[in-house]
């Protein structure tokens, strides 16, 4: 197993953080950072119901969401380099997977990929005021991890929603890490991009949980990568398990490789 905690970045708690700044970090998080999350959520997520409800184009939802995810990662101070964005062509098509530390992840790949998102994600969301409703109108796809059945059928019954535009975005470990390992991969988001055609590409989330640590609100600001790598391609022979393989292993080999260069620094 792949241990991503090895090394914490300088922005931590650690003996060396003066009281004044500890003090000005839990001000700035507790009076600017949750209550910005709070609105904007309910306010752009009743937005897009809105929209949804007057039939404005799909186009106009995602804007509102990348614009959500945008402001929210401002408002955290995370300072986001991406690479591999050349990897993604205009006017095509994916299955997204990437690795899942933290919450934050969601605004940098909603945000900053430039891509139209319907993400696939544990159907308790649908439940959350304002966030839940929005996630319904923008036609995000809602399953079951407990009931592998019930998966499957949220999974054939997205296909006739997708448009030709649109890019399915995958967490799938299922879950977050909450030790910064490396889960195994579930294998719908393989056989969706079979069945559709799309072809699949990794995505390395970098950092994130030292930003904001599952099940944690102990927000620090800091630096985030987000690595796109090479499309995989859809053959007719194509085995799910295999790109499943062939996914996490490029997501693993990039986590070691980004712990490797910090240890060395």
């Amino acid at each position: 197993m792949l241990n991503t905690t090895k090394r914490k970045l300088n922005f931590q708690k650690n003996e060396d953080n003066q009281p004044l700044t500890l003090l000005a970090l839990n001000l700035y998080k507790w009076f600017i950072i949750f209550p910005a999350l709070l609105m904007t959520t309910i306010i752009i997520g009743s937005c897009i119901v809105v929209i949804s409800i007057f039939g404005f184009p799909a186009a106009c939802s995602q804007k509102l969401a990348s614009f959500w995810a945008r402001i929210n990662a401002k408002v955290c101070l995370i300072k986001l380099e991406i690479t591999g964005l050349e990897n993604l062509r205009d006017n095509q098509c994916y299955i997204l997977v990437a690795n899942h530390l933290s919450l934050i992840d969601i605004y940098i790949l909603y945000g900053f990929l430039g891509k139209n998102l319907k993400w696939v994600m544990k159907k308790e969301l649908r439940y959350i005021p304002f966030l839940g409703q929005a996630c319904v109108a923008m036609g995000n796809i809602f399953v079951d991890r407990k009931n592998t059945e019930f998966d499957l059928k949220a999974l054939r019954d997205a296909k006739k929603n997708i448009a030709r535009s649109d890019c399915i975005i995958f967490f799938p470990e299922g879950t977050r890490s909450r030790d910064g390992n490396l889960g195994p991969f579930k294998k719908g988001a393989f056989r969706m991009a079979k069945d559709l055609e799309f072809p699949v590409v990794p995505i390395t989330l970098h950092d994130t949980h030292h930003v904001l640590a599952t099940d944690s609100i102990d927000w620090r600001p800091g630096k985030v990568l987000m690595e796109i790598h090479r499309p995989i391609e859809i053959k007719s022979e194509t085995d799910p398990n295999k790109m499943s393989f062939e996914s996490r292993e490029m997501i693993r080999k990039s986590l070691i490789k980004k712990i490797e260069a910090q240890n060395a620094e």
